[in-house]
């Protein structure tokens, strides 16, 4: 059955011809469908007629057989050259055994935990806290290539920490806190974790949560260089996600400090295999396939729309977990639940300590985010940021009863013993402190 698109005089220039080559696209695909949907002896590798618009002959094509069969190919390109000449450094496939979680040598240091059909229920102790140790048996880190942890169902409250001590001369306690908020099923390797190395004595997993709430953990075990594991890594990272942050208002990387790709080279290397197996097998099938640009097009298209993807399930993940995070909240609640919620707490406090309310309130502090954050939740007080490239006012200049908000970190020192408060090197004025929390301190000038 053939597709005939009627004969128009705008195919004789540019866009005519665009519009053209639009159209005839969208028929064929939808010829296609039919033909799959309706004929019940049609099959999946099927012809597909189409009009050369340019000669007005009817040619045989198989774009989209061709199409799918790139991208399949491609992606078992893509696959065969990470595991062959991708592998994870320094890794020793298959001499050691993977070390597991299980009853004999793993052990619950801090709260209390039983086994059940394999996994491990940990009870957090009245702190919040638990620990786990996988073993008691020293290992070599180059000898395992990823670590795997998944916490079947975990409640939003739940953080995990990963630890660990090394023989190493120098520092021999390290930490890890995943980026990844995934904890259903995340791999990691262990080649992109700092200070992974040498012989790994212990290795701990923390956890903390709400006191007495109950962790159901799956698995958490560390394993050598595997095609299976690499890849369940590589796929890990690209369908997790990470909260919001600071960084993610002015950017989006697509990966955390321990990722092994970036999902653009990844998909521009799929894209580049998918059009040199589209060449491939235009040499097969060279008596009956007819190279097309609209092929290309498609590949391109797929690639683009599944790097889109990526991006819109975290952006779908991070949505669920600011609505679970701010929903049934009031302004002031979403704040204190947000990214500012220690300097939030801190101004909240200082606030009805502001006397009388028309005293001028001076804010110091290194870090330009913390200071121009906690001068703007101070406002309608007659507030005084300097701002990034200003310098705090003289001494001269501040009077009995003026305010002072010092946010840490601050390069001025207030001295409790003799209520001095060092505003600049060689440089003090008498100050009485009025409130003070490991955020910052408020005090008023004598």
């Amino acid at each position: 059955m053939a597709l005939f698109i009627l004969p128009t005089p705008c195919s004789r220039t540019l866009i005519g011809r665009l519009c053209c080559q639009i159209v005839d696209c969208v028929l064929t695909v939808r010829h296609y469908c039919e033909q799959c949907c309706i004929a019940s002896d049609v099959r999946w590798i099927s012809r597909v007629d189409t009009i050369n618009p340019n000669t007005n002959t009817i040619t045989m094509t198989y774009m989209v057989r061709v199409t799918v069969l790139s991208l399949l190919l491609g992606a078992l390109a893509l696959t065969a050259g990470l595991t062959l000449f991708f592998p994870p450094p320094g890794a020793t496939a298959g001499l050691s055994p993977a070390i597991t979680l299980n009853a004999t040598s793993s052990k619950v240091t801090v709260g209390t935990g039983t086994f059940s059909n394999g996994e491990l229920l940990l009870k957090l102790n009245t702190a919040g806290a638990g620990v786990v140790s996988l073993t008691d048996q020293p290992f070599d880190a180059r000898s395992y290539a990823f670590l795997q942890l998944a916490i079947a169902e975990p409640s939003d409250t739940v953080q995990a920490l990963i630890s660990w001590t090394s023989n190493a001369k120098d520092n021999n306690v390290h930490a890890y806190v995943p980026h990844n908020t995934s904890w259903t099923g995340m791999w990691l390797a262990t080649s992109e974790i700092t200070d992974w190395a040498d012989t790994i004595v212990t290795l701990n997993l923390i956890l903390v949560g709400q006191p007495g709430e109950t962790v159901r953990i799956s698995t958490f075990g560390v394993f050598t260089s595997a095609s299976s594991h690499q890849l369940q890594a590589i796929v890990s990272d690209l369908t997790g996600y990470v909260p919001w942050n600071r960084a993610a208002m002015n950017s989006h990387t697509g990966v955390t400090p321990v990722s092994s790709f970036y999902p653009t080279v990844l998909i521009v290397a799929y894209f580049t295999l998918s059009v040199l197996a589209y060449g491939l097998l235009l040499l097969v099938w060279r008596s009956t396939v007819q190279f097309s640009w609209r092929v290309i097009a498609l590949i391109f298209l797929a690639c683009w729309v599944s790097l889109d993807m990526l991006w819109q399930n975290r952006l779908l993940l991070q949505v669920a977990d600011t609505y679970r995070t701010f929903a049934d909240k009031n302004p002031q609640e979403r704040i204190a639940a947000g990214p500012d919620a220690v300097l939030y707490n801190f101004v909240t406090q200082v606030i009805p300590l502001v006397r009388p309310p028309d005293a001028r309130i001076f804010v110091s502090s290194s870090d330009i985010y913390l200071g121009q954050r906690g001068a703007y939740y101070l406002y309608p007080f007659n507030v005084f940021w300097p701002g990034p490239s200003g310098e705090f006012p003289a001494a001269s200049l501040l009077h009995s009863g003026d305010l002072i908000v010092l946010i840490k970190p601050t390069p001025m020192r207030f001295d409790a013993a003799t209520n001095t408060l060092a505003t600049s090197p060689g440089t003090a004025l008498g100050a009485e402190l009025l409130f003070s929390d490991p955020t910052g301190q408020l005090l008023r000038v004598k």
